[in-house]
């Protein structure tokens, strides 16, 4: 039991990164959860707060909703990635998401109040955290591109 413990204590909500590079400060979020899919996949996320607006995602679109209820299985081959403030690893949703690859991670504290429609995030399924990297505009040039990598 002390280990399952002390995986829950390792857990935070949110980890905000700093990083300093000449004299400008970047400044990422990442929001924690558990890993209910291994994968990683970067890009703009697209959230869904009423699950009758599933069919306007585009292909291949990061999924972010409050809980992923089984109405999303039918959705999940066209799926790059999906994230959801509840749920757990051994949901139905998490297993097809298994079954097709697609990386997901469940139990983010906070997601729809940290992140806005469009918001480019990185999702990795195996250690279930979720970065904030910014908005599908915003480029990383010169001496910061090195701070995270992918950002370029």
């Amino acid at each position: 039991m002390q280990n399952l413990a002390h995986s829950y204590e390792s857990v935070r909500p949110t980890i905000p990164l700093e990083v300093l590079i000449s004299d400008q400060q970047i400044v990422l979020r990442r929001l924690s959860g558990f890993g209910a899919s291994s994968g990683t996949i970067e890009g703009p996320c697209a959230i869904i707060r009423d699950l009758q607006n599933l069919k306007t995602l585009p292909y291949g679109a990061i999924l972010a909703c409050e809980v992923a209820l089984p109405t999303v299985l039918p959705f999940i081959p066209f799926l790059g990635g999906l994230i959801a403030e509840r749920g757990g690893s051994l949901s139905i949703v998490s297993q097809y998401a298994r079954a097709y690859e697609v990386p997901a991670v469940f139990g983010v504290e906070g997601l729809l109040d940290a992140i806005h429609d469009g918001d480019v995030v990185r999702l990795d399924g195996s250690w279930g955290t979720v970065d904030i990297i910014g908005k599908p505009g915003q480029e990383t040039t010169g001496p910061m591109a090195a701070a995270w990598p992918g950002s370029v």
